[in-house]
């Protein structure tokens, strides 16, 4: 029995699951302080105690869900070149959206119908991994792999060409705007791994050549 109990999960984890549970059955809206509370077994007072509000164990646990993209992009070879580093940490990045599109459209609803915590976890992303990216990008440019141009604007250009189909095919959650069988096949191209690191050699391949001003 003693052994049964020290094996038992800890109340703030019970709670911390149940809210993964409901996320994902019912995205970001489902989750009220009663209905984790109630799918948890525990009662109001618990997840007070351990969470405070609403809005701090939402930002909690978009953070664990955040946590292992940071740790990706941030374990990449050392050894290899700039440029290589660079090609690693999108695929990395693309490969973390693809595991996770149901939570990313979540997140993406929730924030466009004013939910604060996605919100706010959004406006912070410039110093995530995007920080990380831009830094590899200066890397890539002092090494002369890529155009010495404004690290913004490469970044932009790479996520014009690598990511944002795969977003908007992840992110939209609204009535279809295209014809069924156009949106079908751009939903393929947008999703499909080969397709996307194809866009992305492409583009590390034009910011390699140097062009006339």
């Amino acid at each position: 029995m003693a052994a049964s109990a020290a094996l038992k999960p800890s109340t703030r984890t019970q709670l911390m699951q149940a809210g993964r549970h409901i996320l994902q059955a019912h995205g970001f809206q489902g989750l009220t302080v009663r209905a984790v509370a109630a799918a948890a077994d525990a009662n109001l007072g618990s997840f007070v105690y351990h969470f405070g509000t609403r809005d701090a164990f939402v930002a909690e646990l978009i953070e664990e869900w955040y946590a292992p993209m940071m740790s990706r992009v941030t374990s990449i070879d050392s050894a290899a070149s700039p440029i290589e580093r660079l090609r690693l940490a999108i695929v990395q990045i693309v490969d973390f959206v693809a595991e996770n599109e149901s939570f990313i459209g979540h997140l993406f609803t929730a924030a466009l119908s004013g939910d604060r915590s996605t919100r706010s976890f959004l406006g912070s992303f410039a110093g995530r991994h995007p920080r990380v990216l831009l830094q590899l990008i200066g890397e890539s440019q002092v090494a002369g792999q890529i155009v010495d141009e404004d690290p913004l604007q490469v970044a932009c250009f790479l996520m014009a060409s690598v990511g944002l189909p795969r977003l908007i095919a992840a992110g939209w959650q609204g009535p279809p705007l295209l014809p069924k069988s156009f949106a079908a096949a751009a939903g393929r191209i947008a999703r499909d791994r080969d397709c996307i690191l194809q866009r992305l050699d492409w583009a590390l391949r034009g910011l390699s050549h140097r062009t006339p001003r």
